[in-house]
């Protein structure tokens, strides 16, 4: 019965991966943002993430969160067949 909805799964699959990969840079690219704009770097180890750079952090975790739980129901829908 649920196998019917495993091609669709498998999109909703890729299209998740694509948008954990695309945060993913963002994050790495945002690293410097504050300094970009007046802000110093220089001496600080932690950071506190504001505005932009804390949605994008919690959309990736959720973006990983959702992924994996599609992929934990992809690959039990596929071993049992239903």
């Amino acid at each position: 019965m649920l196998q019917q909805w495993l091609p669709a799964i498998r999109i909703v699959q890729i299209i998740l991966s694509i948008a954990v990969v695309v945060f993913i840079l963002l994050q790495a690219r945002g690293a410097g943002l504050g300094s970009a704009f007046g802000g110093s770097s220089a001496g600080s180890v932690f950071k506190t993430r504001r505005g932009v750079e804390r949605l994008i952090f919690n959309a990736t975790i959720v973006f990983v969160v959702l992924f994996a739980l599609i992929s934990v129901l992809s690959a039990a829908i596929a071993a049992r067949g239903l």
